[in-house]
């Protein structure tokens, strides 16, 4: 069963896209067909790719254009962002059920759409009509969380509030029942090893429902987007410089995906 995975936060800086880039590429050794929607302004996911275009990408979607998805790697295509999606919010403020818009692209092209195991999306850290028209189509939406001295807890609150929030504001008169039916997950980020703060997060991830995985800080997960080049991708004399990371990242990796399974089926 396709399913849509929305990550997104209340913060930029939590590893959102090296995330994405490294999951998709996991997914796709395991022969999953994964399509990467790039729903960031910034662009980071595409440039990852080498594809930072103004042509065919995400807004077009939403002004009436021709979005065209494109192959990137093995079972790997992506629809790239455009630096004019920042644009979005006053395009289609005026637009009868702006939040939809999305929704409704994929289901005048839901041949293309059910073609794909996973679809992953990244998103700008805030909590607008493109995010919202992201977490729309999908059946989780996936919001890291690191160690932070501004409070992790605090931070999970305002997404918390802002995601009840949407969901009531999308409830239909007629069966009094919200639109938007995604389920939130946590995953532990940038975790270091043997400092208090990581200590105390992994205690307090421990309490939590819903964290699906939890992710070690390491050099080699900025190098993956920067050298772009996945991490279950890298040589291993690369690999040995940073012992039983991959291996970790792997269970991380698998708990996430089957944790998402069972809950989809149930």
């Amino acid at each position: 069963m396709m399913q849509i995975m929305t990550f997104t936060g209340s913060k930029g800086g939590v590893g959102k896209t090296t995330l994405v880039f490294n999951y998709a590429a996991w997914l796709a050794q395991h022969n999953y067909h994964v399509l990467l929607i790039d729903g960031d302004f910034q662009a980071n996911l595409s440039a990852t790719y080498d594809l930072i275009t103004n042509e065919n990408t995400l807004l077009d979607v939403f002004i009436g254009g021709e979005p065209v998805i494109r192959p990137v790697a093995q079972n790997i295509d992506l629809l790239p962002a455009s630096p004019n999606l920042d644009r979005v919010e006053g395009l289609i403020q005026t637009k009868m059920y702006r939040e939809y818009l999305l929704m409704q692209w994929m289901r005048l092209h839901v041949d293309t759409i059910q073609s794909y195991d996973y679809i992953l999306i990244d998103t700008h850290p805030e909590f607008g009509l493109l995010t919202k028209n992201m977490i729309a189509v999908s059946d989780a939406v996936i919001v890291p969380l690191e160690p932070s001295e501004y409070g992790f807890k605090q931070l999970k609150t305002q997404f918390e509030l802002r995601m009840t929030e949407y969901q009531q504001d999308s409830i239909d008169p007629r069966t009094g029942v919200s639109d938007i039916d995604a389920q939130v997950y946590y995953v532990g980020n940038k975790i270091q090893h043997n400092t208090i703060e990581s200590r105390q997060f992994r205690e307090a991830l421990a309490t939590m429902p819903n964290v699906i995985a939890q992710i070690d800080a390491r050099e080699i997960m900025r190098k993956s987007t920067a050298q772009k080049q996945a991490v279950v991708e890298m040589p291993t004399s690369i690999l040995r410089q940073y012992p039983g990371f991959k291996e970790q990242l792997i269970t991380q990796f698998t708990r996430m995906t089957q944790t998402l399974q069972d809950n989809q089926h149930s």
